[in-house]
């Protein structure tokens, strides 16, 4: 019998995200068992934008009042957001491609640490497998993207149609100005009540219809692990049922929701204080002490 091949990938996705599962399962727990108190409430409406603060500790609910409508959302730290955001990639690297309670959303290099985590979600997993396939999810991320102006130009013809590229750099700009609106003019969105699923060959997205899936009061919570501007857009593909042309997309308000322990602070993930350098900053300081492989004799 062959031995069995040693997941290097799957061990180490175990041990980057290990240390932050205890802060997870307290906010899980606090949540249900009605341990949050409201401090803030915002109403996302179609074809607009909007950017918040989220603290350290806090936790944002994205809930749907009165239909299916797909959000993306982007997260920058308050103390550096022109440096330091959640990351598509390195979110993707130490987690599957898909979110799901427990996801930890990951900031980029060189600080690679959690930002938020999503605790609870009421979508019907079960339901939404049973229809769309094994793979479908809700929450998701596509390698540093939103739909954009130039997609829905290329796909309709339509000049300036609404997008999440446009709504996002609407939020940016509100919470944290023109300049970090600019620097994150494509920003890497984490998306929520979009019914998709990986089952392409070769490997790409089906989009599905949110009907019958996402429900009125549906939501998803993420706790936040750090001090944060949020923005976030309504996609304009709202329940995602017809989209044989712009005019014909479906969309419906957002509840934005801001909770705080009830008694104290809720415990967030350590940060793994990385010590690795910025590239830029490594490649002119002459990369002191890089480590690397070996090279290979030819073949």
């Amino acid at each position: 019998m062959a031995e069995e091949e040693y997941d290097i990938i799957l061990d180490a996705k175990k041990r980057v995200n290990e240390p932050h599962i205890r802060s997870y399962e307290l906010a899980k727990t606090a949540s249900e068992a009605g341990k949050l108190k409201l401090v803030n409430e915002i109403i996302l409406e179609p074809y607009n934008g909007k950017g918040f603060e989220l603290n350290k500790g806090q936790v944002v609910r994205y809930e749907l009042p009165e239909g299916p409508q797909i959000i993306d959302t982007f997260y920058m730290v308050k103390s550096r957001p022109m440096d330091e955001w959640a990351d598509t990639f390195h979110t993707s690297a130490f987690g599957p491609h898909t979110q799901w309670e427990g996801s930890h959303y990951y900031s980029n290099s060189p600080w690679c640490r959690p930002l938020v985590t999503l605790i609870r979600d009421t979508v019907d997993a079960d339901h939404m497998q049973k229809l769309y396939g094994p793979g479908a999810a809700h929450s998701y991320v596509l390698h540093n993207g939103a739909c954009s102006p130039a997609v829905y130009e290329s796909v309709f013809g339509t000049v300036n149609a609404n997008a999440c590229h446009i709504n996002l750099a609407q939020g940016i700009m509100e919470i944290a100005g023109e300049e970090v609106a600019r620097r994150h003019i494509h920003p890497a969105a984490f998306m929520h009540f979009q019914c998709i699923a990986f089952d392409k060959v070769p490997t790409a997205l089906t989009y599905f219809s949110g009907r019958g899936v996402l429900k009125p009061g549906d939501f998803v919570e993420l706790l936040a692990h750090e001090d944060l501007y949020v923005a976030i857009s309504p996609c304009p593909l709202g329940d995602q049922h017809d989209m044989t042309a712009v005019e014909n997309c479906t969309c419906y308000p957002v509840r934005i929701a801001i909770f705080e322990g009830e008694d104290a602070q809720l415990e967030t993930a350590p940060d793994p204080q990385r010590k690795s350098m910025n590239a830029v900053d490594f490649v002119k300081a002459g990369r002191p002490g890089m480590v690397h492989g070996k090279v290979g004799k030819k073949q």
